[in-house]
């Protein structure tokens, strides 16, 4: 790299990390001069005050000033001096461009207003240093200081007597100026080789240590013994040409001026002078770009995009991208920069040389620029394979130079799947930073929180001492999602041990940041913050209202065209693994949840006007992750079972399926059986996944495996009403979609599970409630559907044992659900078995309540016994508290219910009143006037 480079890089780099000063000399006033208005040059200021004092010979500057102060007075004085600066006179374009290069620093040895007035027109964030009580009260960390006064406050610094008691007038503006020269890399923009301010400020650097940071004057013509004499100093000069910094766009400055301001563009748009025709440049220049992106696991679309900016993305059905970089005549955007195009388009002409390379010359010359295997390796973390190289011919077809680094998109979807597994997943780093951030991680997802508050706050200490921001940033958000859990935990212990712990004002804490660091870190912070995530949003239900509007169109036969159809599928895979691999807790925010499920309704909507909607491992993982049982439920119902021609199906590919069966369900499976929790967070989960699992077309091996899984939970004790419902469900819609032939031994073994269950005495609340209330019918149907037969007698027996211990009303109940379930669908001997049982307690003897009543009714439904006329009695008598309206019980459904069958069915009329009573009963209920009590 020339040297030059060298110094612009320094320049850069300093304002990046906000020690950049810069000084303002005269010749930067000059860039506002008009035709009509101009500000004095020193000469033009001289010869005035020479003429004034009638002297020829060649004086000092500052000793002509205080001669003229001494002969005229101060009034006298001040007057011809302010004469030559015009109130009037507006700030030029070049003025502006200081201040947009934004350096914490910015120093004047002008007394003109021009600066302050565009800070206050600009609305910039500088405090105005005059005097030294300025600087006392100044607040802002950016500063503008007038070190030789100004008219305003009437102390202006030109005589000699100002600059020998400078120190005594301006003691602490001084000793601030030493500071910063001696700690911030110092530019000199408006100063000659011979000027007498830049002279003086020398002299206050004399004690310059050799150690300090570089200076660098800005000039526009060779001096070889002046930059000499000023390197001795400590200065560096930069002379600028129009050959190095083009001004055909800058207007209205002289050519100086122009000069500098192109000079400072460069640096604002981080444009360093590369040389086009040295490869190595080119490649550095887009490496430098994105280098710090490398720290992290995974990166967004949007960071490289900010980062390298002038660039797009095209996306293939794959869900991989090709990055676009924007050519000088290519798409307008709004970060448009012609130098960073015509950089673009030397590197792109070099991908295209390397893309007619054999092996070995690919080989040779990655080992010569190994800058370009870095840029591929960056560019890979973002999935992106490839980029669009420049096409000649007319075909259309895209041609993109093909990104080695990144894997084939199957083995890429076998790498990802260990974070969507729902599995326990070790970092085998050796870096000690990533190790941390994913051991918190892992204790996070498995409900640790402790242990992970604890990692994490090893983590945020650790990336504050070696640096590290971008991981520092995401361990600070996590912080908070952390305590959030902590804090309103159903645990007291955990919600009293944290409840004084103050949470991160992530704002606050990444505005400390330097401010290189701020900018690379801005994508980050705005994910973090969540305000690039309500974007998304937005994005997306804007698209799906399109795409509604679309299938809507074409199912009446019109058409529809997009030609960015792929987008959402590579965006949601991006933003999904960039959380998951850079371990950020997002999953529990309630708009980043939104825009997962949003992502894979999109997909559903796409697919929606085919047959087949396919979804990949990503969309089935978001599925399960982030909706509510009932909300995906809901999504699910398109793929129900209708009457109508067109039947929508869901499908995966082989290797998704087998994944969801083989991996995911077991995973699942196995973190409700562990989890003791009082609130599961997986139970919803595996809900999810069984509803999914429930409309694909699933082999027979596969049918095995779930059931299986099944079992193994039903036979724990983390089973749930909701659970039983998913499994019930999964057996409904397996029979009514592909009429599933089930083996018979794989639904019995379910059934025996549960019959155990309540054997051994381990069944618990809820697994009574659901086979009491017909949570598992679709089980006992499905056996009857396949012809199946149970004939285990002696487990019928010990269930029939356990069952003569509970009292006779759970008796009742478990004889009309469980026990006559299985009677349907069992062979004489087991029926034998059960009809004794059934049959003895019909014969106990009885409260006659109505529970009793009922369970006679529904004795003679099923053949059990014969219809006795007392029950018409009892039935009558117990409806009489119901006949006036005020009161209403559920169990006038069941009586109806029973007495409708065996009025119709059975032939006993003597019910057929009680019958028209109960429904009667129901319909003045259902149909009430609503009123409202206080």
């Amino acid at each position: 790299m020339h040297p030059h480079n060298v110094h612009i890089k320094n320049i850069k780099q300093a304002n990046e990390n906000d020690r950049l000063a810069i000084f303002v000399g005269a010749g930067v006033s000059k860039s506002s001069d008009t035709d009509y208005i101009s500000l004095p040059s020193w000469n033009d200021l001289i010869t005035e005050l020479k003429s004034d004092l009638a002297i020829t010979e060649e004086l000092d500057y500052l000793k002509l000033a205080q001669l003229h102060y001494l002969e005229f007075g101060e009034q006298t004085y001040n007057q011809t001096l302010r004469k030559y600066f015009p109130q009037d006179i507006t700030p030029s374009s070049l003025h502006s461009t200081i201040l947009k290069v934004s350096p914490r620093v910015i120093i004047t040895t002008n007394w003109d207003c021009l600066i302050e007035n565009a800070i206050e027109q600009e609305g910039y964030l500088y405090d105005t240093i005059c005097t030294d009580k300025d600087l006392v009260s100044s607040a802002s960390p950016n500063k503008f200081i007038k070190i030789h006064g100004d008219f305003k406050n009437h102390n202006i610094v030109f005589k000699e007597d100002d600059y020998l008691n400078y120190s005594r007038n301006f003691p602490l503006i001084e000793n601030y100026i030493k500071s910063i020269v001696s700690t911030h890399t110092v530019l000199f923009l408006g100063y000659s080789y011979n000027d007498i301010n830049l002279k003086h400020i020398m002299k206050w650097m004399q004690s310059h240590s050799s150690s300090a940071p570089p200076m660098y004057l800005i000039n526009f013509k060779t001096d070889k013994p002046q930059e000499s004499y000023l390197r001795n100093h400590g200065v560096t000069t930069l002379v600028l040409d129009s050959e190095s910094y083009s001004t055909d766009e800058i207007q209205h400055l002289e050519k100086r001026s122009a000069l500098t301001q192109s000079f400072l563009t460069s640096i604002i748009q981080d444009v360093r002078a590369v040389d086009p025709n040295d490869e190595q440049e080119v490649i550095s220049f887009i490496y430098e770009r994105i280098k710090h992106l490398k720290q992290l696991n995974s990166i967004t679309h949007d960071q490289i995009r900010r980062a390298i900016t002038n660039c797009g993305f095209r996306y293939d059905v794959d869900g991989l991208n090709i990055l676009e970089l924007f050519e000088p005549k290519g798409v307008l955007t709004t970060d448009y920069s012609d130098t960073t195009r015509s950089l673009h388009e030397k590197f792109l002409k070099i991908l295209s040389r390397i893309d007619l390379f054999d092996e070995d010359e690919k080989e040779k010359f990655y080992r010569r620029n190994s800058r370009l295997t870095d840029v591929l390796s960056i560019l890979a973390l973002a999935h992106i394979k490839g980029v669009v190289l420049p096409n000649d011919n007319d075909s259309g077809k895209i041609m993109y130079f093909v990104n080695e680094k990144i894997s084939s998109v199957q083995n890429l979807e076998q790498q990802d799947r260990k974070h969507i597994s729902f599995s326990e997943y070790e970092c085998k780093s050796n870096d000690f930073i990533k190790s941390l951030s994913s051991e918190s991680y892992e204790r996070y997802k498995f409900g640790e929180d402790k242990l992970a508050f604890k990692k994490n706050s090893e983590l945020i200490l650790a990336c504050k001492r070696h640096k590290i921001y971008s991981m520092l940033l995401i361990a600070l958000f996590n912080k908070n999602s952390i305590l959030w859990r902590l804090k309103y935990s159903f645990s007291t212990e955990n919600r009293e041990e944290f409840e004084k712990e103050m949470e991160i004002e992530l704002q606050d804490e990444f505005f400390k940041f330097p401010r290189s660091e701020i900018k690379k870190n801005q994508v980050l912070y705005d994910f973090l913050a969540l305000h690039s995530v309500h974007q998304k949003a937005n994005e997306c239900t804007k698209k799906i209202l399109e795409l509604t509007k679309a299938v809507e169109s074409i199912k009446a036969g019109g058409m529809s065209f997009n030609n960015n159809a792929n987008e959402p599928t590579s965006t949601h895979i991006n933003l999904l693994m960039f959380a998951l691999k850079n371990h950020i807790m997002i999953d529990q925010h309630a708009p980043y949840k939104a825009v997962m499920r949003d992502f894979v309704k999109i997909s559903v909507l796409r697919q929606s006007i085919k047959e087949i909607v396919k979804l990949n491992q990503y969309e089935f993982y978001s599925a399960i992750q982030f909706h509510s049982s009932k909300e995906l439920q809901s999504e699910l119902r398109v793929f129900s079972k209708n009457k109508d021609s067109t039947q929508l199906r869901l499908d995966a590919s082989d290797e998704c399926s087998e994944w969801m069966v083989s991996t995911v369900l077991p995973n699942l499976t196995d973190r409700l059986i562990q989890d003791r929790s009082l609130f599961n967070s997986h139970e919803t989960k595996f809900e999810n996944s069984v509803r999914l699992l429930a409309f694909l077309d699933l082999s027979e091996t596969q049918i095995s495996k779930v059931m299986n899984e099944f079992s193994r939970l039903i036979n724990s004790s983390s089973t749930t009403i909701a659970i039983y419902e998913a499994i019930n469900e999964f057996l409904a819609h397996q029979h009514s979609l592909f009429k599933r032939e089930i083996e018979t031994d794989v639904l019995i073994n379910i059934l025996n599970t549960v019959i155990d269950k309540i054997t051994s005495q381990t069944a618990h609340g809820w697994d009574q409630h659901a086979v009491l209330n017909g949570y598992i019918g679709n089980l006992y149907g499905y056996i009857e559907a396949v012809k199946g037969e149970y004939t285990d007698k002696d487990r019928v027996r010990r269930l029939v044992s356990e069952l003569e211990t509970y009292e006779p009303e759970e008796q009742r109940k478990f004889s009309r659900s469980l026990l006559y379930s299985i009677f349907n669908i069992s062979n004489a001997d087991v029926q034998n078995v059960i009809k004794r049982f059934i049959k003895d307690v019909i014969s106990q003897p009885k409260t006659k309540g109505i529970d009793d009543w009922e369970f006679e009714l529904w004795s003679v439904a099923v053949d059990f016994k014969d219809f006795e006329a007392e029950a018409v009695t009892k039935l009558d008598e117990y409806l009489e508290q119901f006949r006036d309206g005020k009161m209403f019980s559920s169990q006038l459904y069941s009586l109806k219910s029973l007495t409708q069958y065996l009025v119709d069915k059975k032939g006993i009329d003597t019910l057929a009143g009680l019958n028209k009573e109960l429904g009667d009963l129901i319909d003045q209920h259902k149909y009430r006037p609503n009123f409202s009590s206080i």
